[in-house]
């Protein structure tokens, strides 16, 4: 194995923790390497998502993927504009001590591990928005009943600082 097929082993083996591990080194339709791609996009430097969108749009899809009610998506937006700024490639790298495996990543700000109990099926991929709310619904429903319940919603309701949920 030469140096890069073992560095390229050792990133899938270490995205594969948190994401879908990145496809083989080949040219993209585009010209592009899409093992580059995929780790520009695990690292937070390209759009998680090839087919764009706003966050609004994200969050519909989310909210149809799994059947959440239509009027959680303002509260739903308010989440992802104070975890991630609505930057759906967001890798909070101090919260876990620097180790990417640890961070809270995506659009929500979701552990890993919260993630994978709570991604919906075929929804595998932490970075993509849509995959990632979709997690996060499932969680919130579960943990707090709906969005309004979050300790970060609450806090803002009473006039204080947002909380992380």
């Amino acid at each position: 194995m030469d140096g890069i097929a073992a560095i390229e082993a050792r990133v899938a083996e270490i995205c594969g923790r948190f994401a879908p591990p990145p496809p083989p080194a080949a040219a993209t339709p585009a010209g592009g390497d899409a093992f580059a791609a995929h780790l520009r996009r695990a690292m937070g430097s390209s759009p998680a998502t090839s087919t764009g969108g706003t966050a609004d749009q994200w969050i519909a899809e989310a909210i149809a993927r799994t059947g959440a009610p239509e009027s959680w998506a303002p509260a739903l937006r308010t989440i992802a504009e104070h975890e991630s700024s609505l930057n759906p490639s967001a890798a909070n790298l101090d919260a876990a001590g620097g180790n990417i495996a640890k961070a809270p990543l995506g659009l929500m700000q979701m552990l890993p591990s919260t993630f994978a109990a709570h991604a919906q099926p075929g929804g595998g991929d932490i970075l993509d928005p849509v995959d990632n709310v979709s997690a996060a619904i499932d969680y919130i429903r579960d943990r707090y009943g709906d969005p309004t319940s979050t300790p970060g919603l609450r806090a803002l309701a009473r006039g204080e600082h947002y909380v992380g949920y």
